[in-house]
């Protein structure tokens, strides 16, 4: 890796961009003590340095309390918003692949999209790196194993998709992680994932105050053009790119606008309806700042 010199900023990081192997970038903003840089030719915006002991941020306390001011206030409540959207996503996967087959979900939590997927044909199995999440799962019969891709040692080949749904933007190295994940799926399978869009209009326009960067949890941040060269990097061709709307609970919204804005009022009315009914109520929100796509492996070398 190379060392460069950031542009307002004293500070060197020995860092390449592993999507355009461009060693300059200039300096983003700080937020919850980590700092966030920007690649001057793909705009590929990322945490640095990546932060340690990544398992532990996803302890029992970020699926329920959010104490950190990330996660949920319960995730298992806040995610039965999700399931339209989860529905939905399934429609556009079974457009390209109708006979289904057998399907891994990397990021299961506790394993919403996995019932939702079980229940229209498809063989579902699940990986999360929570452990309090992975049990969660399998107290509802659902396999999901406790670790990360990497640590399962899964037979090559043996998946027709792969799903990563707000995964990408967690791992602390997405270029390994896609080219693992083109081994393991069969020669015409398909990676199908969601994504904060940095090259967004909203994203654009909120700049250094946008909702969705929130470190230590998202430490990646593509566009659709830097997104598309990685997954053409790793072996895979784009079919479909659009952007979903999803739901969310008020409880969540309310959430997320007083981690945001730390205006008084959202903190009080978060307050208000955490774990009462009106909480979770169901709200349809798109920002268009969320990529959905899906991919199909073209290229079959095993990396």
């Amino acid at each position: 890796r190379n060392s460069c010199a950031m542009e307002n900023d004293s500070k060197k990081i020995d860092f390449t961009c592993f999507i355009c192997n461009n060693a300059k970038f200039y300096f983003f903003t700080r937020k919850q003590s980590y700092d966030l840089y920007k690649c001057q030719q793909c705009g590929l915006i990322f945490v640095y340095p990546l932060p340690e002991n990544l398992a532990e941020i996803y302890a029992k306390d970020y699926f329920l309390g959010a104490m950190h001011g990330f996660g949920y206030v319960d995730y298992e409540k806040d995610k039965k918003a999700m399931s339209a959207t989860f529905e939905m996503y399934l429609d556009k996967i079974e457009k390209l692949m109708p006979a289904r087959g057998r399907l891994l979900d990397v990021g299961a939590a506790t394993g919403a999209f996995l019932e939702a997927s079980a229940r229209r044909g498809w063989r579902a199995s699940g990986i999360e790196i929570s452990d309090y999440a992975a049990t969660k799962a399998r107290q509802k019969n659902l396999n999901v194993q406790t670790g990360t891709l990497e640590s399962m040692h899964l037979k090559k080949k043996l998946f027709d998709m792969i799903t990563m749904w707000d995964v990408l933007e967690h791992l602390p190295n997405p270029e390994s992680t896609l080219k693992l994940v083109n081994s393991l799926l069969k020669r015409d399978g398909f990676i199908a994932l969601n994504t904060p869009n940095s090259g967004s209009f909203f994203a654009k326009l909120m700049g250094r105050h946008w909702h969705l960067i929130v470190p230590p949890e998202h430490l990646f941040y593509f566009n659709i053009d830097n997104l598309t060269k990685l997954l053409r990097k790793t072996g895979f061709e784009v079919c479909l790119v659009t952007c979903l709307g999803k739901k969310f609970t008020l409880q969540y919204i309310l959430k997320t606008l007083a981690a945001w804005h730390k205006f008084f009022l959202w903190q009080w009315l978060a307050g208000k309806v955490q774990n009462k009914t009106l909480g979770q109520i169901a709200l349809s929100v798109n920002l268009h700042d969320n990529l959905f796509l899906i991919a199909k492996k073209y290229d079959s070398r095993v990396f």
